[in-house]
């Protein structure tokens, strides 16, 4: 038992010892790779990054496309190359250099070996040049937020106050071709019909071009809304409206019933003797006519109806039958009076 134990021991040592001696060849390998790559000069093909350099203050090349990177045919340390090849280790960089240029009309960019910043000899640049840039200046524009809402509230609710953007523009910066006259941003829309309860949402934005950068990214859309009331407001006047030097008019019924539409709180507080109804009599000549009432009211409170929603209206003093009376004709028909038949 003593014995195979010992030698148990002894196979895990020579296998230690092995496993060691491999892996001091390794390491010594790769200590004379480097120290053969770091002497050895060789030719090869990189991409390096492209960097503008020199640009003015306001001015910008957005729009313009420009390569993140160009291949450059460098001679040098073949070890500075294979580090950069493998783990991007920095060897240099190729410059666009604008220092004597302005905003104006597009045009290329010749590259030079000059460009091309880097310890190592440089053989060749691809592309020789820098196609479609243009320099334009930086602006800086409020911009008011447009939205297009789909839907509508569903039945028995209605906005308190028109829906509202908060802020209702935003700051939009870029070059100055990219902006229209008359630009906007974007928002996009809210289905009404989703809507249950008054809520303040956060709305995107979108850019009126993708070359203009928004300050913010969203606003907010405030929604008050509230539960709807029907209710008719008895004994309203009614008036008729006469052209100046007309004869005297007569309205039948003088008092309606309206029937109105809003939100509850609103509508529960209305009186009637803030309302009136009209009927255009103009200059109608004498006769009897049956008109329609008409009734101004604010924008939030709907109209759903009047009773009676016609009225009969004697003009001056018509001779008049009884089936005249019954049977009184509509505005429009004639510009004669019953009583000049």
């Amino acid at each position: 038992m003593g014995v195979q134990v010992g030698v148990r021991l002894a196979d895990g040592t020579a296998s230690m010892n092995r496993l060691e001696l491999k892996i001091g060849c390794l390491v010594v390998s790769i200590l004379i790779w480097i120290q053969v790559a770091s002497h050895a000069t060789v030719e090869q093909s990189t991409k390096l990054p492209l960097k503008v350099v020199g640009l003015g203050e306001e001015l910008t090349l957005e729009g313009s496309v420009i390569p993140e990177e160009v291949e450059v045919r460098l001679e040098g340390s073949k070890l500075s190359l294979v580090m950069h090849n493998l783990f991007q280790r920095y060897i240099g960089e190729v410059r666009l250099n604008l220092w004597d240029r302005g905003p104006g009309p597009e045009f290329t960019y010749e590259l030079s070996r000059d460009d091309v910043y880097t310890d190592l000899r440089v053989v060749d640049i691809h592309p020789a040049d820098v196609r479609g840039l243009r320099i334009d200046r930086m602006v800086y524009h409020m911009l008011p937020v447009r939205q297009q809402n789909t839907g509508t509230l569903r039945a028995g609710l209605a906005f308190l106050e028109p829906a509202t953007l908060k802020p209702d523009s935003v700051l939009v910066s870029g070059p100055s071709r990219f902006f229209r006259e008359h630009a906007t941003v974007v928002a996009d829309p809210v289905d009404f019909s989703k809507i249950k309860e008054s809520q303040r949402l956060p709305v995107k934005l979108q850019s009126p071009n993708r070359h203009l950068k928004l300050a913010t990214s969203q606003v907010s859309l405030d929604l008050r809304v509230a539960a709807l009331e029907e209710r008719t407001l008895p004994n309203v006047p009614v008036v008729a409206l006469v052209d100046a030097g007309r004869p005297q008019v007569g309205v039948s019924p003088p008092l309606v019933d309206v029937m109105v539409r809003g939100v509850r709180d609103s509508v529960l507080a209305l009186d009637s003797r803030r309302f009136l109804v009209t009927v255009s009599v103009g200059s109608l000549a004498e006769g009897i006519y049956q008109l329609p009432g008409q009734i101004d009211h604010p924008p939030w409170l709907d109209i759903v109806g009047l009773d009676p929603p016609e009225f009969q209206v004697i003009v001056g003093h018509p001779s008049v039958s009884l089936d005249s009376l019954l049977r009184p004709r509509a505005q429009g028909k004639t510009d004669r009076g019953i009583g000049d038949e």
